[in-house]
């Protein structure tokens, strides 16, 4: 980190959507002092669609994350994003689990000798789903994907964390979103302990119900029963954050041989 003469401060919001709300002071600050590891140059465009959606899961920010920390009421070592006719920058701090977002008005003006300067064009990050509509006591697919016109008002959209993967055969799994939600099965049972509702998050920890080798899956929150007393659809499991979630495979679904011999952590 730059070496400064004196502490200079800003103030921090974390998981920050856009610039505007910023700019705006539409949100909750913490403060911090500043220490700037690197400042990224983007063109105006590229700074605009950033400012537009400030999302952690850009590339840049994850090739960086080893130089960002964060310490609410404590220092801040952040990334300076910005363009060349910009006067505004974004003070950039990824966590494990946080992007906390600042405002340096003016760029120009800052003492930013020594600091390393990185150019890049911004590659688009990669869409995960982050909520999803869970309704109670589904019967089948047609409940979860609002086909059946006759099924009352879902429960709200909110976020989920996959606590664990369980994958059926295709042949069991078909017959577990056409007509299994409502049936005891095995595997919810014994994974009671990996599903609940934190009401202070507003978040579903649940688990990850797919095929072997199906795109979609269903995201189940038992509530201590055997069946999926609340369910909901994923019509794309490749957008869900799955990294470091253990997997349960069901007989007869078998585990892919590249796992096995990676020896990695995976559910009995």
């Amino acid at each position: 980190m730059k070496k400064l003469k004196e502490k200079i401060f800003a103030a921090f919001a974390a998981n920050v959507k856009t610039m505007e709300s910023l700019r705006r002071n539409e949100v909750k600050y913490v403060p911090g002092v500043l220490g700037i590891e690197k400042v990224i140059v983007l063109s105006a465009a590229d700074y605009e669609k950033l400012a537009e959606d400030i999302s952690p899961e850009y590339p840049f920010l994850k090739n960086n994350r080893t130089l960002m920390t964060a310490q609410p009421g404590g220092t801040f070592r952040c990334l300076l994003v910005t363009a060349e006719t910009e006067q505004e920058g974004m003070l950039l701090a990824l966590t494990e689990n946080t992007l906390y977002a600042g405002r340096a008005q003016n760029v120009p003006g800052m003492e930013l000798q020594g600091i390393p300067v990185e150019r890049i064009a911004l590659e688009e990050p990669k869409a995960y789903q982050e909520h999803a509509v869970f309704f109670h006591r589904a019967r089948g697919l047609d409940d979860i994907t609002g086909r059946d016109v006759h099924r009352p008002m879902p429960e709200r959209q909110t976020s989920f964390r996959v606590e664990l993967a369980v994958v059926l055969s295709d042949t069991q799994f078909r017959q577990f979103k056409e007509c299994g939600l409502m049936e005891d099965q095995l595997f919810l049972f014994e994974n009671s302990g990996r599903m609940w509702f934190d009401p202070g998050e507003l978040c579903w920890h649940c688990l990850l119900v797919k095929g072997e080798s199906s795109r979609d899956g269903i995201l189940v929150e038992a509530e201590g029963y055997a069946h999926a007393r609340y369910a909901a659809h994923v019509p794309d499991c490749g957008r869900l954050r799955l990294k470091d979630v253990p997997v349960r495979y069901e007989p007869p679904a078998r585990r892919p041989e590249h796992r096995k011999s990676k020896g990695r952590d995976e559910a009995r």
